[in-house]
């Protein structure tokens, strides 16, 4: 047993001298009546709940040895005259030394720490100077072949809370006492101590935390998904869909305000476990450890997104938000965290994509859109290299069998690999808007040939082109398609352009005013793939258009199918109606030709036909105009 010595008077009065004579009362005005805790290893202080959540915010357990913390525990060490020192913190079971001299071990249990002891009274230092007479006390905590204790000082680290997550500490193998002026200056140096840790915390919160929210940000929620180390769970995207709208239409503080609503709501899920971060604007990612795929869809899925979908109160305004959720599975869908939020994102962009509210990830998706951007440095060398070439594939005019227009599409001539299938690599471009760029080159290229053709005294068929969305989202587009006809002296009739209905129905208002523009400079317009996906008699007659291009999906059953032959029957009627010009893609039969050519069809193409052929090809198909009708 043992007890604790009164301290002479010009001893600080904030240190505990602890003897080992239970005779021997404490001073009542410095300690009060003697604390059972002197004499027991239940290790607890009043406020460990506490004091462990101090802890962790600190985020000091467990990390790598830092020099600015080993020359402080080395001063100890030298100003104390001890051959031990150490900077300790004391877990819920264990006491971790961040920093240590002569001591041989990392860590040690709890029940065997000394610093545990010294952290249950968190505003004195604590005192042994003799360990062999207190009989509770291991001499050998580092175990057997570790050193003797005969002496131990620990100064307590206290928190801005006043807690005492562990403790700057000298110890040496014989019994002794520390002298005024070595504790005061052990004492100065702990404070140095809880002042680095305090400013590094301080910076990190500053650095790894929204400062909108308090969340924490990407920095933050990496750390401390690496520091848990979990076995298992899911990722979670949550985009916000329409804060950017909220935002225009009531001013960036509503936005703000619902913003930290939402990481409120958020919050609930990390009161119960869940990591939550926030990426950017209105885009936040969670994680759920030991969460199940089957359980979380069942459960968790769905009360998160329900406690999203209601209503935000924002200066008397009721807002709704709705969200896109992507989910992954660790480690299902990624053995790392990189890879898993990877597919996280993937799941959120097929959601996006799909309008839809949540979507889980799928492997097939994400291996198409890995490819896409795998592609994308060989693209762009492609396109540095003029790798993408033109073919083009004949229109013939139904009524004479004569050539009498070309479809310019792009093929990919890869050096290594040969001629590239578009389907390869036509969607790779789309994905990484690559698409404009080389759709202009193909319009740029198809210009040169078609003069080249008329130079070489040849009836120069109109080349059509297709055109991205990309390029009519460019506000240099229509001057680009002028400054390429200023090569044939402004004459319109070399090119056309083609576009798809789902280009056109996506931004109505920015079509008709681009395409007015196009056929301002006498380039006349044509519908692709029409009557595919939408109501196109709806808005039809409000397009500045010249041809309607039928697709090929019609094309195929027109021999078939009366239902078929009558939607075909319907466009070409639709289009006399409005003095536009038909042409049927996909025309692989001789019995498909004559079908259309009785519904009174313009034109034709497909591989009955010829499939796209380079230009030197299509050359000899014009001298000799092999489909033309005797």
């Amino acid at each position: 047993m043992s007890s604790m010595q009164p301290r002479s008077k010009n001893r600080d009065a904030s240190a505990l001298l602890l003897e080992a004579d239970p005779d021997v009362l404490p001073d009542r005005s410095l300690a009060g009546s003697r604390p059972a805790w002197l004499y027991t290893a239940a290790l607890h202080p009043a406020d460990e709940a506490q004091r462990l959540t101090e802890l962790r915010g600190f985020s000091i357990l467990d990390t790598d040895p830092d020099d600015d913390y080993d020359r402080l525990v080395q001063l100890a060490a030298v100003l104390c005259g001890a051959p031990m020192a150490a900077l300790t913190f004391v877990d819920a079971n264990r006491q971790w030394y961040k920093s240590r001299v002569g001591v041989p071990v990392q860590q040690l249990p709890r029940e065997k720490s000394f610093c545990a002891h010294a952290i249950l009274d968190a505003d004195r230092t604590l005192e042994i100077p003799d360990v062999a007479k207190l009989g509770w006390a291991d001499p050998q905590p580092w175990g057997g072949s570790g050193p003797m204790l005969g002496f131990y000082a620990g100064v307590p680290l206290r928190t801005r809370d006043g807690s005492a997550i562990g403790t700057l500490c000298v110890m040496d193998q014989v019994a002794r006492r520390l002298t005024d002026s070595q504790r005061d200056g052990l004492e100065k140096l702990a404070k140095a101590v809880a002042s680095q840790l305090t400013l590094r915390r301080q910076l990190r919160i500053a650095t790894e935390t929204d400062r909108l929210t308090g969340l924490p940000n990407w920095f933050h929620f990496e750390a401390e998904f690496d520091h848990n180390k979990p076995d298992c769970g899911m990722v979670c995207f949550v985009r916000l869909k329409t804060i950017n709208q909220i935002n225009s239409a009531h001013g960036f503080r509503v936005a703000d305000s619902l913003i930290k609503q939402t990481a409120d709501r958020l919050r609930f899920f990390g009161d119960r476990g869940a990591f939550i971060g926030r990426i950017k604007r209105g885009l936040f990612i969670l994680f759920f450890p030991q969460a199940r795929p089957d359980e979380f869809l069942r459960a968790l899925a769905p009360q998160l997104a329900g406690s999203l979908a209601s209503p935000y109160e924002v200066n008397d305004l009721s807002l709704v938000c709705p969200v896109n959720l992507g989910f992954a599975s660790f480690p299902d869908d990624g053995k790392t965290l990189d890879e898993v939020v990877n597919a996280a994102d993937a799941a959120l962009q097929v959601a996006i994509e799909r309008e839809q509210p949540m979507a889980f990830f799928d492997r097939t998706v994400d291996n198409v859109q890995s490819l896409h951007f795998r592609l994308e440095p060989q693209l762009r060398r492609a396109l540095e290299k003029s790798e993408f070439v033109n073919y083009y594939q004949p229109k013939v005019e139904l009524s004479t069998g004569r050539i009498v227009g070309v479809e310019a599409l792009v093929r990919w001539m890869d050096p290594t690999r040969g001629l590239v299938p578009p389907g390869e690599f036509v969607p790779a471009l789309e994905t990484t808007d690559l698409i404009g760029e080389v759709a202009q080159k193909i319009m740029e290229r198809a210009i040169d040939d078609w003069r080249s053709w008329r130079d070489a005294g040849l009836v120069a068929p109109r080349i059509a082109v297709n055109v991205a969305a990309a390029q009519l989202r460019n506000e240099d587009f229509v001057p680009a398609l002028e400054r390429a006809l200023q090569v044939l002296d402004g004459d319109p009739s070399a090119i056309g352009i083609e576009v798809t209905e789902s280009i056109l129905i996506s931004n109505m208002e920015r079509a008709i005013e681009v395409l007015q523009q196009v056929r301002a400079l006498g380039v006349p317009v044509a519908i692709d793939d029409f009557g595919t996906g939408y109501s196109s008699l709806a808005y039809i007659v409000t397009l500045p258009i010249d041809e309607l291009k039928i697709d090929r999906a019609f094309v195929k059953k027109i021999t078939s199918d009366p239902a078929y032959e009558g939607i075909v029957r319907t466009c070409v009627s639709l289009a006399r109606g409005l003095n536009l010009k038909v042409v049927a893609e996909g025309v692989e039969t001789e019995a498909q030709a004559d079908k259309l050519r009785d519904l009174a069809c313009d034109q034709a193409q497909g591989f009955f036909y010829s499939p796209p052929v380079p230009a030197d090809q299509l050359v000899r198909m014009l001298k000799e105009q092999p489909f033309e009708r005797p």
